[in-house]
């Protein structure tokens, strides 16, 4: 049996996904992937670095698809985003290596990796807002548009590329708020479910 685990998290803006994320990657000794992806764009796809990030988890213009679909190429939103696909499944089906990513469809991307665990955080209204003003350091107006702002752009991204809608609990193993728990017992519940999880996938 394996020992590969791979823990993708899905996370609304604010809710503070990425750092249960990087948290649970130390819990486990595994790598959380970030700027990795991009300097593999950039080997692969000739596309530098700073502008694959720019581009990362940004939906395709919809005034320009018919137009992509017409003439045969693909916008740099596709071409990024068809290249951290491909690092993606590179690490998890080919390679085999155990790890944490945030975001990216991830969840759907290694839907048939036996070896995966997928989270989606959430949080209440509120406590996101606080996190993103303490954050970014903005007032609870702009806390707010930004908040919406970002969660329409991954909803677009991720329902682009993936048959599963974004959110929705039937497209990941474990939905959580953490708004509930607070972040120290979030990520106690996720490991509790994540070793759980690891054993049944022995059986």
């Amino acid at each position: 049996m394996s020992n590969q685990i791979i823990i993708t998290v899905g996370r609304e803006f604010g809710s503070g996904g990425h750092e249960l994320a990087a948290r649970l990657a130390e819990h486990y000794g595994i790598p959380l992937y970030d700027k990795e992806i991009f300097e593999h764009v950039e080997e692969k796809g000739a596309i530098r670095a700073d502008v694959a990030k720019h581009f990362d988890e940004r939906p395709v213009n919809p005034m320009f698809y018919p137009t992509m679909l017409d003439g045969g190429y693909l916008s740099l939103e596709q071409t990024v985003a068809n290249h951290i696909f491909d690092f993606i499944r590179t690490k998890g089906d080919k390679e085999r290596e155990s790890f944490v990513i945030v975001g990216r469809c991830a969840e759907y991307v290694l839907r048939e990796n036996p070896n995966l665990v997928s989270i989606f955080v959430l949080g209440d209204k509120q406590a996101k807002i606080q996190r993103v003003m303490e954050k970014y350091g903005l007032d609870e107006k702009a806390a707010y548009n930004r908040m919406k702002r970002e969660d329409k752009l991954r909803k677009t991204y991720h329902n682009f590329y993936s048959d599963g809608k974004w959110g929705d609990s039937r497209s990941y193993d474990i939905c959580v708020n953490s708004s509930r728990l607070g972040m120290d017992r979030t990520l106690q519940a996720l490991i509790a479910y994540i070793d759980l999880a690891r054993e049944g996938m022995k059986k």
